[in-house]
């Protein structure tokens, strides 16, 4: 994940080493394997990363990189559940809802929006 600095074009990581992987951690130390879809908090402190071939839901913190998985089990499946017990099939878009209250994710291989 990069984040782009609007008035200046300057770029920088924020999450992720550049690899394929699944692992939670800070800045080039976190591993996604195809980030499909992000949304940002309604406060801008977080985004929330569909991170479509682990098949899980990351949170990022902006201020410091530190990623952690969110919801999923890092296995495709088709399960409703907190945590690591939900599963998720290639999850792609994302969206926070307008109270910030929940997230809307597609899982496009299960073909449903399903709600964390």
């Amino acid at each position: 994940i990069r984040r782009v600095e609007v008035a200046t074009g300057e770029m920088a990581a924020l999450a992720g080493g550049g690899e394929a992987g699944d692992a939670d951690g800070v800045g080039d130390a976190a591993q996604f394997d195809g980030p499909a879809g992000i949304a940002v908090s309604l406060d801008g402190s977080a985004l929330f990363v569909a991170d479509c071939s682990n098949h899980k839901i990351r949170r990022v913190e902006v201020a410091t990189g530190e990623m952690a998985a969110l919801a999923g089990g890092g296995e495709a499946g088709d399960a409703d559940g907190v945590g690591d017990a939900a599963q998720f099939d290639g999850p792609a878009g994302i969206a926070v809802s307008l109270d910030g209250s929940a997230l809307f994710v597609a899982d496009c291989s299960n073909h449903k929006i399903r709600r964390v």
